[in-house]
């Protein structure tokens, strides 16, 4: 006779069946896993070196500092301890080089010529030697050099980190020359009157009209600051606004004793005036006929031949 199996039956070992895989996991039993789809990772490209902070060029002034663009590198000698004092429209006439952490120079410079130091505004301005540095806005391209010498305190760099000056020292070679020459002789006696001192300023035309200028015609500011008569502008300030310095109390010759006199400065240097306003060049001018300090931070102002401001 057939044995009959029922449903209840296969059903109750079908539940057993489960039962017990659930026992297996339940006790730490490897349950199969399913690999995970995998997508290959895209090839990664190097990011491009970070573009040199300073390079070597050629130019009319032999070999120079200049920045990434080719734009030539200046110092500043009224910036002392590798301290820039070179703010406001002086940096807008002559921006400081500014870098990143990871700044790097190009070949033929010594990095450890090189350093950092850190402006008010907590940017960081590349420095070689003692001398922030900084490109010139009157230079417009690669090779340009016509911040040289601007008001004899800019100058371009060395790449030993020093200025490149505009006196030049004779050679060795020059002075042996000049030591054997035989000495000219002449029945004259020589002239021994001295020509006159120019006088420390004068008067030129502008784009503002005609102002007071110094013996090398560079424009002369006055602070307005300085309302009654006794500088103020001291320190950083300036560094970037040199005061007219007269070598004594005395009022040089040629000048007008009705408009200028001279006033003794904090430091017992003596200061020239014109009206009742000291008087003192502005390191963002570059050449003769330059007025880029007039109205900076509505203080500073040029001056007429009357000592009238102009504003």
């Amino acid at each position: 006779m057939k044995t009959k199996l029922f449903p209840v039956a296969l059903a109750g070992l079908t539940l057993l069946a489960i039962a017990g895989c659930s026992r297996d996991n339940d006790n730490g039993a490897a349950a199969a896993t399913v690999a995970p789809t995998t997508t290959a990772v895209p090839a990664t490209t190097a990011a491009p070196a970070a573009a040199f902070s300073a390079k070597v060029a050629e130019s009319d002034l032999g070999k120079i500092m200049t920045n990434a663009e080719g734009l030539t590198l200046y110092g500043f000698v009224n910036d002392v301890n590798a301290i820039s004092t070179c703010y406001s429209t002086c940096a807008e006439a002559w921006p400081p080089v500014i870098v990143d952490a990871d700044w790097k120079v190009g070949p033929g410079l010594d990095t450890g010529v090189f350093s950092t130091t850190e402006r008010e505004d907590g940017s960081l301005q590349l420095v070689a030697g003692k001398f922030p540095l900084y490109t010139y806005g009157g230079d417009a391209a690669a090779g340009d050099t016509t911040g040289q010498g601007s008001g004899d305190v800019w100058f371009a760099m060395n790449l030993d980190g020093t200025l490149i000056s505009d006196d030049a020292t004779p050679t060795d070679e020059g002075k042996d020359a000049a030591k054997h020459q035989a000495p000219e002789t002449t029945d004259e006696a020589p002239e021994t009157t001295a020509a006159p001192a120019p006088a420390p300023v004068s008067i030129a035309t502008t784009s503002l009209g005609d102002v007071i200028v110094d013996a090398d015609g560079m424009t002369l500011y006055a602070f307005t600051k300085d309302g009654d008569g006794t500088p103020t502008c001291n320190d950083k300030c300036a560094a970037a606004w040199p005061p007219v310095i007269v070598d004594s109390a005395e009022l040089p010759a040629g000048l007008d004793a009705n408009i200028f006199s001279v006033v003794d400065r904090a430091d017992g240097s003596h200061q020239l005036k014109a009206g009742k306003w000291p008087l003192y060049h502005f390191a963002g001018d570059g050449a003769r006929g330059d007025v880029n300090g007039q109205g900076s931070g509505g203080i500073w102002f040029v001056l007429d031949p009357t000592a009238k401001l102009i504003k």
